[in-house]
Parts: C-alpha cells; sequence; structure tokens
C-alpha cells in the first residue's frame, strides 16, 4: 500500500471539449453501444490486467483468521469477446505490503515478495514464516501461467517496474537497485545492482526510462523524495533530493510522472490509514521541487493514476480504520502549475491497484477485500460504474496492465 504523481495539459473550457476528450467520448459511446447487447464486461482494443494476490491480506487487515495460497489472476479482455479470466496458486509469493502496481513487460508478468511486516509499534520487522515467503522477484508468462525464470535476494524487493525498452525491469530494493534484462523467452539474463544506504519503497519511471522519482526511507526511519537517473548501463545514480519548500513530505508513497515527464503526483500518506487526511504533492520533475499540493483528500491514500489527457487524475483512498464502513475514489483534476479535488465516490474495501484502458475510456480499480476488480466508464471527468465486475484470487494486491497482447 503507497502514493504517486502527476502531468498535465489544458481543462474543459465554454470553447467545448479538446480533441482528445472528443477522442474519448467517442470510445467511451462505442464501448457503452456494444455493452448494451452483451452481458460481459468489453474493451475498445484487446486489454491483459494482471492481478497479484495475497492470500495473507485478509488476516493481515482484520487482525484474524488464517492465511490461504497466494495467487495471480490473468484477464484478457477484447472488443467482441468475454472476458477470459484464469488464476494460477501456489506460483509465486506476494504480499500486501507495497504500492499495488504490478509490471508487465512484453508477454511477462513481474511478482515481487518480500518477507516484512508491520508490528504493533507500527515498524517494518522480518518474518521469516512460510506464509510470508522469500525475498524475491518471479517472471511469469501471462500466455501459459508458467514460471519462466526467478530471483533470490538478500535484501526486500518493493516493487518493479518495466522499462521502455521493453527488455528491463527495475526494481526497488531495501537497499538501493536492482535492474534485471530479459529475453523474449522470460530469462534473466543479466542482473546490475545499485547499492544505497536508504531503502526504495515506491517509485516512478518516467516514460522514456531515463528518470526515477522514488520515495525513500533511511536507517533512522526518516523518509523523503528523490530523484535518480537510470543509465544505459543500467546503473541507477542518485540526481539529489526532492526540495520540499514550504510542503510536509513525511511519508511519500506511489509516485507517478507524467507522460511528458515533466510532472508527477506522490501521495503523501505512506500507504496507510492512520486517521488524519493525507495530501497530494505535485512535483516539478525538471527542477526536482514540491511545487504545489492538494490539502486533505482522504486517509489513507494508496494508489493513483493520470489519465491519457493529462486533464485529471484518480485516486485510490483505503478509509481502513477499524471502525471505517467504505472506502473511496478521489477524482483531481489537473492544470499546468495546480491541481484541485473535484468529488470522492464510495468504494468497497480496499482499493489497490488502479489503472486507465489505453484511449481513457475505461478504470479498473482491484478490491482487496471484495476480491474482484470493478470497471467505470469514463466521461469526461465523472465515472460511471458497471454493474459488471472482474473476479480475483483471494487478497487483491496489486494491479498491472498492458494492451495488443492476448
Amino acid at each position: 500500500m503507497k502514493r504517486l504523481l502527476i502531468p498535465i495539459f489544458i481543462l474543459l473550457t465554454s470553447c467545448g471539449p479538446s480533441p482528445v476528450d472528443k477522442q474519448v467520448i467517442k470510445n467511451t459511446q462505442n464501448l457503452a453501444a456494444v455493452q448494451q447487447d452483451t452481458a460481459y464486461i468489453t474493451t475498445e482494443t484487446n486489454t491483459t490486467l494482471i492481478s497479484i494476490n495475497d492470500g495473507e491480506a485478509g488476516a493481515i487487515v482484520d487482525g484474524a483468521g488464517q492465511a490461504v495460497a497466494d495467487s495471480i489472476t490473468v484477464i484478457n479482455l477484447s472488443p467482441m469477446s468475454a472476458p477470459v479470466i484464469r488464476t494460477v496458486y501456489g506460483l509465486a509469493s506476494s504480499t500486501l505490503m507495497g504500492a499495488p502496481h504490478a509490471a508487465v513487460i512484453g508477454h511477462y508478468g513481474i511478482v515481487t515478495n518480500h518477507s516484512l511486516r508491520v508490528d504493533q509499534n507500527g515498524s517494518f520487522v522480518n518474518d521469516a514464516t512460510d506464509v510470508a515467503g522469500k525475498n524475491q522477484v518471479v517472471v511469469m508468462d501471462l500466455r501459459t501461467l508458467t514460471v519462466t525464470d526467478s530471483v533470490q535476494l538478500d535484501a526486500h524487493p518493493w516493487l518493479a517496474k518495466a522499462h521502455a525498452d521493453n527488455e528491463r525491469v527495475v526494481v526497488g530494493l531495501s537497499d538501493g537497485w536492482l535492474v534485471l534484462t530479459l529475453n523474449s523467452q522470460g530469462l534473466i539474463t543479466e542482473k546490475t545492482r545499485s547499492t544505497f544506504d536508504t531503502s526504495v519503497i515506491s517509485f516512478d519511471l518516467s516514460s522514456d526510462g531515463s528518470s526515477i522519482l522514488a520515495g525513500v526511507q533511511g536507517v533512522s526511519g526518516e523518509q523523503w523524495l528523490a530523484k535518480f537517473f537510470l543509465r544505459k548501463d543500467s546503473t541507477v545514480v542518485l540526481d539529489s533530493k526532492t526540495n520540499a519548500q514550504d510542503f510536509v513530505v513525511d511519508a511519500p508513497f506511489a509516485p507517478r510522472i507524467a507522460p511528458n515527464g515533466k510532472t508527477a503526483l506522490v501521495l503523501n500518506s505512506g500507504g496507510f490509514s492512520d486517521g488524519v487526511l493525507d495530501d497530494v504533492l505535485v512535483v516539478d520533475l525538471v527542477k526536482n521541487r514540491v511545487i504545489d499540493n492538494v490539502a486533505q483528500v482522504s486517509d489513507g491514500l494508496e494508489s493513483l493514476v493520470i489519465h491519457p489527457s493529462g486533464e485529471f487524475a484518480v485516486i485510490a483512498c483505503l478509509n481502513a480504520m477499524p471502525w471505517s464502513v467504505t472506502s473511496h475514489l478521489a477524482v483531481i483534476s489537473l492544470t499546468p502549475d495546480s491541481a484541485e479535488l473535484l468529488y470522492s465516490l464510495p468504494v468497497e474495501a480496499l482499493p489497490e491497484g488502479i489503472e486507465f484502458s489505453k484511449s481513457g475510456s475505461q478504470l479498473f480499480v482491484g478490491s482487496t477485500l471484495a476480491n474482484h476488480i470493478s470497471v467505470y466508464a469514463v466521461e469526461g471527468m465523472m465515472l460511471k460504474r458497471s454493474p459488471l465486475v472482474l473476479s480475483v484470487g483471494e487478497g487483491h494486491a496489486a494491479l498491472g496492465i498492458t494492451f495488443g497482447i492476448m
């Protein structure tokens, strides 16, 4: 569970919708026309979703009960056919503890797992039991649902992201970075380590794969934002600590970088609910400084996704205090130099992974305790939920998406 980032262009004005908006509206209308005559969820282009499911999640959240098997669910969506949903158990351990984003590179999904758990004092401690699993990165073929390769680690892998070259996978570790190179058979052909004295809790890559914005933690427990560069030789080097200016940056989580590579959104929540409303930070990635925030969006900001138009973002909000009865999605409008909370929608607990379709006409939201992925039609900046859902294994913990492959 953790945080993220932002891009921008222009809000709708009285002059009418932009070309991007017109295309999204057209795609949404076409999709709606198809779905009126079908009893299943379709997409405007072939789309594959991967849900990484932590069988321990329910017991962690409720503080009671027994863990069940971890699983991976792969969902194939298309314009004309019913969804094909397959779940495989026991091939890869997974954990709810981390940013809920899954990497997909070509035909292969990347599953990370670490053995850290939270103790009664809110501190991370190592859990050596079989339920927690090993520190590892697993490569899975999304066509055959078989493991093609894996790597065992001494460090704790928090998150993996696919590089734009469609060959490398960047992994944030408890002691720096690991970059894996995969071949067309899903085999790991190269491993490059870059060691730091900080733990990389969450991060995002720029669209060209050269820049990284990360939420890191020092040995003292202090957390901050930092910008890194990924070199062609797969080493990672520190640029500088992000200048917070007058903004509070004490628990940066699940950042996401805009397609233009110049702006980012970061959730200042740590990925946990604590009964206090959290802020969303706006970062100028070129100058590496925080330039704005959206104050008190919700409690427990977990993940976010930016619409392909760059005009708004949707944030998954946990609201996971013991007495809470619902979680939320928050919609934020984006302009070149600011952001604003527009509205929130109630959703079932707990929203984790969140992704837009290729054109932005649909939104997919994974829920940990509901064990499904909800689907929303996107009309302008409004989200309209489908009554249909996509079932996944027990304890959805992370969501990945890719287009064109089946």
